[in-house]
């Protein structure tokens, strides 16, 4: 279904505004384009078919030209001859073909006031149609920044989780190895006093880091 239904609706279009309503404007920028274009052919077709009619004309009148002044001299040369009865016949052929001239002039006018016409609608149009393809083109390039935007922040919330990732082993490392003292401190012995309390020091210290470590979690 077609965008425009006449020139006017076209040429008087807001194209703006007819967007801003668009649920998808991309698709209805590309409607109003190829609507637009499709305007322009027959337009450029119709012109053309007034310019063939415009000579056209123009040859006919200058037949009839032609015709005038034979017909004027066929009236001098009867005159000439005493002949009035011929030079009177000339005479009316020429008037009507002076009136048949005057008839084409007439429509030629005519035919030049709906050319001009329809040009400066031509214009319009491809003022129009060069306003929709750079609303398409910013469209476009809109659309290219936001898929560019859309990796870019794909781009940094990887690279935000291969850090927390790389944090996490780090930490995890220093739980393990506070893990392998506190079994090297108490292989191969029963724990005194003082080394039950040191395992109770480094089981604090490793509660501590996982705790740290679950809240880093809980903040990304």
């Amino acid at each position: 279904m077609s965008v425009f239904s006449r020139l006017s609706d076209i040429v008087n279009a807001n194209l703006h505004s007819l967007l801003d309503k668009s649920e998808e404007p991309e698709k209805m920028l590309r409607l109003m384009i190829e609507e637009m274009e499709q305007v322009q052919v027959d337009m450029r077709t119709q012109a053309a078919r007034l310019i063939a009619e415009q000579k056209q004309l123009e040859r006919h009148q200058q037949a009839l030209r032609h015709q005038i002044r034979e017909w004027s001299a066929k009236a001098e040369l009867a005159i000439g001859k005493g002949r009035e009865d011929l030079a009177r016949a000339a005479l009316g052929e020429k008037l009507a073909e002076g009136k048949r001239l005057a008839q084409l002039e007439q429509d030629q006018a005519r035919l030049a006031e709906v050319l001009a016409q329809l040009t400066a609608d031509s214009e319009r149009l491809g003022a129009k149609l060069t306003e929709a393809r750079e609303k398409q083109k910013l469209l476009a390039l809109r659309e290219q920044t936001a898929h560019s935007r859309i990796r870019a922040r794909a781009q940094l919330d990887n690279r935000r989780m291969h850090e927390l990732m790389a944090r996490f082993d780090g930490v995890q490392g220093r739980v393990d190895q506070l893990e392998a003292q506190l079994e090297a401190a108490t292989f191969g012995q029963n724990p005194s006093l003082e080394a039950q309390f040191r395992e109770l020091e480094l089981n604090d210290e490793i509660e501590r880091e996982l705790a740290r470590l679950k809240g880093q979690k809980a903040e990304a």
